[in-house]
């Protein structure tokens, strides 16, 4: 071929340029060379002149395309230099001209890949359209929502301080030696900042985000013809959050259309909203004539005749969640989760288009909107065919033959077989595949989901937990040689991120590159991550995506129902797959399913849960103990157990169980777990309980003292069990941990213990109280009620645990039963909207400050739902058998600690740091009050107020101290200052107790919390 090269270089460039282009060219001119090259040829110029490009560097390359026409093939270096077709401008005006020529719009930018503005909006509409298909997402007007939300996404970037921002940016961008390399996109987007000449006075307090204009010009021209209330609800929610909301000290003028309006129109100075608009008229033509080369798309009958002109609107701004305060029955909380979970599908496709399209080289994007091809682009987030089916089917296989005609491997097919046959159900009844799993104590139904996955023709499986325990569960059992060494098992939690396969251990691998996130043929995850990262802007594109693509489980769900905030999250993803009808391959799975939220909340028919039977054929005698709770202490924590037996006793809270095994270290073969401990005592002391109480186990201890940490997904056993009275799922959850294995010959005892006022439905007492916080008070009542009167009427010594799950199922169908649980859920969901209208989940960006953390090291979301908790350190404190503390002068963990390292995972609540209210216990006072001087000789300042110490306190580096040691208290006044509420990280020979106040070691009988 023939090409024409044009240099436009300067200064030391200009030199450079000329030997390189004169070793393959001949120079026709000062500044012009021409040769017959091959495409090998001419990429080895393009690669040499990249190579020593400046920004002094402007060539541009021509070719023949016929006889009397040449084209532009590449730029090097710098692009002004030339127009959008590489010709070289001869003059500049700014300056208006009196030709009525059209609005250019080639030079109206998207981002700093220079791509043009219309370009960008359209490819990103007609991606986001492409996004809704590709999901398989059966709903036309929802991917007309995706279509017009992409086109009008970045409309707000016709703002002129934007333009010229962009412009000066792009100028001081380097120039990258590399094809492959390009200047790097923020996670949230591109926006002005302060960093370029001309705007270094720039701020976002006084000025809306190009996202704000975007949403208010969309609201003017989007006509109400076309589309319905809820489609554009949707549009501007996914136009108005795809970026972040900025925080600002003053938002007042943010919070309306008519304050961002105002701002805006100061900012334009000498240039009108009608330029604005007439920019903005000229930009959508362009698209509509790009949307002309693509049938694939009627674009003609789904995009509207935008208005013309600018109108103010009186629109709210979209709130990204929309939750009535007002509602108070569980039908008006539920109503207003399909809306929101359509949302996240919008905001999805909007902002996952939206990255795929801004990463691409302007040249890229031109090629393949110009070769109708753009559809390949969102190639890459499609999920691929994988070994996986094959892997499990190994599996069951090697099952089948380890145990030929087995019972249990026949009716965990015959389960697995019911639960893939409602794909085929829900496609006759143009359904939602949600199923669900009710997996009694030791049916094997991680086995059946596996064989579900299979049967269904997985090629991903997202396995979704409530908590990090029951991920390393799971992992232990999927890692293991008979289930699926050679698949890649990935951990993804906040603590955890690995991917192992070929039955490696965790310590054997490296943590999982960012960029392979999500990646594993299963990913163990938990409820947390999946939605901070839903929440995220960037972590949206594959991970939500995959999520949509994936077969997805829900194990142990019932663990989500109480909590506040998730239960609503969750019950929108599980109305995000039913988007994809036959094809949502989604499970629940608990041994409790709780019918109640299933069927009134999550909108599933009973006709879709799978029950299936338990293996274990085990005698149970119920036995209830009640006590007087004004006078004496609770006999889970006062009582030692006198018997051989091995002998769980399960309280509701970490402190309970803590009390009991200090009392009775002496008197018991005892071992303690709970939540209280550091991350790497939980860890050791989690594999000791699991080694002496795992089947066929070691016997090291008898007597396990826990709290609710082994009540679900611990494969462990005893031979009788003690529980506080609590929920009929955390009642049943905790029974299936005795005799677990069907190994005892007599009847196992299960003992509930409560207070004598819980027992008469008063809530008078503690655990009362801590119930009805926990939202389920009033169900707990109905339950002991209805399985006392089951068992008075059938005069039954003994259950099992098929007949007590099949009381658990009758239960939710006795209609007063349903009443007092329907109170508990409207609390819970109550509890909800009030966290999520707090906004405590918005996407939030928060301008970056000079005192960083060290990097890698994990800070606490300002938009947690597990509770406000903050770092803590704390003094250790050694108990004798006595109960004689011994203060010592080290603390829970070094002082010095790298956290981007070494993950020591100690926090509390801001409610217990606060004393709940009593300002005699707040130990955050006592640290505000004392900190600067017990570490003077440090260099530490004092914290002018509380609330600073908290803010910090998100980082690990700087923990509220809960205690010191004598040594730091010498300072102020030795040991007789220590706060005597103070918290200490307590000790004994026989194994740590974690964090523990002084006074209940002090006092461990009272009757006072």
């Amino acid at each position: 071929m023939i090409v024409t090269l044009v240099s436009q270089c300067e200064k030391k460039a200009l030199g450079r340029t000329r030997r390189i282009l004169d070793a393959f060219a001949n120079r026709i001119g000062d500044n012009v060379w021409q040769t017959a090259i091959t495409e090998e040829g001419l990429k080895t110029v393009k690669q040499l002149l990249r190579s020593s490009a400046t920004k002094s560097t402007a060539v541009s390359c021509h070719r023949n395309k016929t006889r009397q026409l040449t084209e532009l093939v590449w730029v090097v270096g710098n692009k002004r230099k030339f127009n959008e077709v590489g010709i070289v401008p001869v003059n500049w005006t700014n300056k208006e001209v009196f030709m009525d020529l059209p609005i250019t719009t080639a030079n109206i930018l998207a981002n700093t890949n220079e791509q043009p503005l219309s370009q960008h909006l359209f490819a990103v509409g007609y991606l986001g359209y492409k996004l809704i298909e590709k999901l398989q997402i059966n709903n036309p007007k929802l991917a007309q929502a995706a279509l017009i939300a992409g086109i009008l996404h970045d409309i707000g970037k016709l703002d002129p301080q934007f333009q010229e921002w962009l412009k000066v940016k792009i100028g001081k961008e380097p120039i990258d030696s590399s094809d492959e390399l390009l200047p790097d996109l923020p996670d949230d987007g591109v926006h002005i900042d302060n960093s370029i000449r001309g705007h270094t006075k720039f701020t976002f307090e006084t000025h809306p985000r190009h996202h704000e204009i975007s949403w208010l010009l969309a609201q003017s021209i989007l006509p109400t013809d076309l589309l319905n209330s809820t489609q554009r609800n949707q549009i501007f929610h996914g136009i108005y959050w795809h970026h972040t909301r900025p925080y600002r000290k003053d938002d007042k003028f943010f919070t309306q259309a008519k304050g961002i309006h105002k701002l805006f129109v100061k900012s334009l100075n000498s240039d009108s909203m009608n330029k604005v608009m007439d920019e903005l008229s000229a930009v959508l033509n362009d698209v509509a004539e790009i949307s002309k080369g693509y049938t694939d798309i009627d674009f003609e009958t789904l995009l509207p005749q935008w208005n013309k002109g600018f109108q103010l609107t009186q629109e709210d701004l979209p709130n990204y969640k929309n939750y009535d305060e007002l509602a108070e029955d569980v039908d008006e909380f539920t109503i207003d989760i399909r809306p929101n979970a359509l949302n996240n599908l919008i905001r999805t496709a909007v902002i996952s288009a939206d990255r795929i399209v801004s990463a691409l080289p302007a040249e890229d994007l031109a090629d393949y909107i110009k070769e109708g091809n753009l559809e390949q682009a969102i190639d890459n987030i499609i999920v691929e065919d994988s070994d996986l089916c094959h892997e499990i089917n190994k599996c069951i296989a090697g099952f089948n033959k380890r145990h030929p005609d087995s019972d249990r491997n026949q009716s965990q097919t015959h389960s697995a077989n019911k639960l893939a046959e409602l794909k085929e159900i829900a496609e006759f009844d143009e359904a939602d595949n949600i199923g669900v799993l009710q997996g009694p104590a030791g049916c094997g139904k991680t086995k059946i989901a596996l064989e579900w996955a299979s049967k269904t023709n997985a090629k991903k499986i997202i396995w979704v937990c409530p908590r990090v325990q029951v991920c390393l569960g799971l992992l232990a059992d999927l890692t293991q040689s008979e289930y699926l060494p050679n698949s890649r098992i990935e951990i993804f939690t906040g603590e955890y991120k690995k991917i192992l396969t070929n039955t490696t251990s965790m310590d054997d691998v490296p943590d999982t590159a960012e960029s392979d996130y999500f990646s594993g043929d299963i990913v163990l995850t938990t409820i947390d991550q999946v939605i901070n990262n839903i929440i995220s802007h960037h972590k949206v594109t594959t991970q939500m995506t995959d999520f949509m693509q994936a077969h997805v489980i829900f194990d142990e769900f019932h663990e989500l129902i109480p909590m506040s905030a998730f239960n609503l999250l969750f019950a929108e993803l599980v109305e995000a797959k039913k988007c994809l009808g036959h094809n949502a391959n989604t499970l629940l799975v608990s041994a409790t399913p709780h019918d109640y939220f299933v069927s009134e909340v999550l909108g599933i028919k009973d006709s879709y849960i799978v029950r299936a039977d338990s293996f274990n054929q085990a005698d149970y005698q119920l036995d209830f103990v009640s006590y007087d709770e004004t006078q004496h202490p609770n006999p889970l924590v006062n009582d030692a157990i006198d018997t051989d037996k091995t002998t769980f006793i399960i309280t509701n809270t970490a402190q309970d169980a803590q009390l009991g095994f200090l009392l009775h270290q002496n008197d018991e073969n005892n071992v303690l777990l709970h939540s209280k401990y550091t991350r790497s005592d939980k860890a050791g002391w989690f594999n000791k309980v699991f080694d002496s109480f795992k089947k066929n186990g070691n016997h090291h201890y008898q007597v396990l003292r826990s709290g609710p940490i082994v009540q679900a997904s611990l494969n462990i056993t005893c031979q009788q069990m003690y529980t506080d009275l609590t929920s009929p799922e955390n009642w049943l959850q905790r029974l299936g941990r005795l005799d677990r294995f069907d190994e005892n010959n007599e009847p196992n005892i299960y003992t509930t213990v409560m207070p004598d006022s819980a027992k008469k439905g008063k809530q008078s007492s503690h655990q009362a109280k801590f119930l009805a916080s926990l939202c389920v008070w009033n169900s707990t009542v109905a339950w002991l009620n209805y399985l006392q009167d089951y068992l008075t009427e059938n005069s039954h010594a003994t259950v099992t645990l098929n007949e007590l799950y099949n009381v658990y199922k009758k239960f939710y169908e006795d209609e007063s039963c349903r009443e007092k649980v329907a109170e508990d859920i409207e609390k819970t969901l109550k509890q909800s909207v009030s966290l999520i209208n707090a906004k405590v989940i918005d996407p939030i960006s928060v301008p970056p400050k000079s005192k960083r953390s060290k990097d890698g090291a994990a800070k606490i979301s300002k938009s947690s739902l597990r509770g406000n908790n903050r770092f803590v350190q704390m003094a250790v404190c050694s108990v004798d058998d006595e109960l004689n503390p011994t203060f010592t002068n080290e603390y829970a963990y070094d002082e010095s600690t790298d956290h981007s390292k070494v993950t020591i995972g100690l926090t509390e609540s801001v409610e217990r740091l606060r004393g709940h209210g009593d300002g005699a216990k707040d130990l955050l006072v006592f640290m505000q009050s004392k900190h600067h001087n017990i570490k003077k000789s440090d260099g530490v300042k004092k914290a002018f107020k509380d609330f600073m110490l908290l803010a910090e306190a998100r980082s690990p580096e700087y923990p509220i101290y809960l205690s010191y040691t004598p040594d730091d208290l010498e300072p102020i006044g030795g040991e007789r200052e220590r706060h005597q509420y103070a918290m200490y990280y307590v000790m004994t020979d026989k194994q740590p107790v974690g964090t523990m106040p002084i006074n209940k070691l002090i006092n461990p009988n009272s009757v006072d919390d």
